[in-house]
């Protein structure tokens, strides 16, 4: 059974909250790592306190974490256009750019990358283009938001990693995002993960149009199933029933059943408003929508 540090936080207490990270959860594999890219979220024009995107503060104190545990790494910040964001423009607007610069680290954007094609015993894709950051990185992180999703009922971790596809036409894959998440992932297996859920999002809209939600907490580990499963539980959802944890499971990327350790799975759960009849209505309504364009 794989442990995740649940720590309650809020932002102004990053470097603190970052510091009682125990060594096991990250700051080994930092210390001896020398490529580091971080897959952040910049999945749409939204502002930081809506939860739908990374935070420039939280990237900041986690380079902070890095930089104290670190060999003096090479950092690179990363995320992929999309069919909605282009995160060349985003970062500039949120802030992240002078957070990259102040660390010293490097901005990539994977879909204009160099890459390399690697084959994959996936359940839709045999064969996926790996960006060359990640392919030469020994450290790769998701820094994903604590967030639901209209098709997938949750984005965490694996979600996150999904965007590390290199095309910006990734809806051409949402009729099975499923089982491209886990095809993604397959590939691009995150070595560690961290999830803030100090602001996340809830609704049945998530995880763009949904609505700000206060959870203060901070999630780590090193099995990105289970650090999703435990961002489920303290969603007031059961991991077993998402399909896409119980897929990567079945891919032997991690382990649906967690051990909490740090402040654990807050007693008082956020209600993150999800309403399945709701999301079940906009999920049939985005695969209409996304027919009628293929068709058009």
């Amino acid at each position: 059974m794989s442990e995740v540090i649940i720590l309650k936080s809020e932002y102004q207490e990053l470097l603190e909250t970052f510091s009682r990270i125990p060594p096991q959860f990250g700051s080994d594999i930092v210390r001896s790592a020398k490529h580091i890219a971080i897959k952040i979220n910049l999945c749409d024009y939204r502002p930081p306190e809506t939860g739908a995107t990374t935070r420039a503060d939280f990237l900041d104190a986690f380079l902070d974490w890095i930089e104290t545990h670190g060999s003096h790494p090479e950092i690179y910040v990363v995320e992929s256009d999309a069919s909605r964001a282009r995160p060349d423009l985003i970062r500039n607007w949120l802030g992240i750019t002078p957070i990259i610069e102040k660390h010293g680290a490097m901005w990539v954007n994977l879909s204009k990358d160099k890459w390399t094609k690697k084959k994959i015993k996936g359940t839709k894709f045999h064969h996926i283009k790996v960006p060359k950051t990640i392919e030469t990185s020994d450290l790769l992180i998701s820094m994903a938001k604590l967030k639901t999703h209209s098709l997938t009922t949750m984005s965490g971790s694996l979600k996150n990693m999904y965007g590390c596809i290199m095309t910006s036409n990734k809806i051409q894959f949402h009729d099975f995002l499923d089982q491209a998440i886990v095809d993604a992932c397959t590939a691009m297996p995150p070595k560690l993960s961290v999830i803030d859920g100090i602001i996340g999002m809830g609704g049945p809209k998530g995880p763009v149009d949904g609505v700000p939600i206060h959870a203060g907490v901070v999630i780590a580990g090193l099995d990105p199933v289970a650090v999703d499963a435990a961002a489920a539980r303290i969603m007031g959802l059961n991991p077993k029933k998402i399909r896409h944890l119980t897929l990567a499971e079945k891919a032997r990327l991690g382990k649906i059943e967690f051990n909490a350790v740090g402040d654990g799975i807050p007693k008082d759960l956020p209600n993150f408003e999800i309403n399945e009849i709701y999301r079940s209505i906009l999920k049939v309504g985005s695969t209409i929508a996304r027919k009628s364009i293929s068709w058009g």
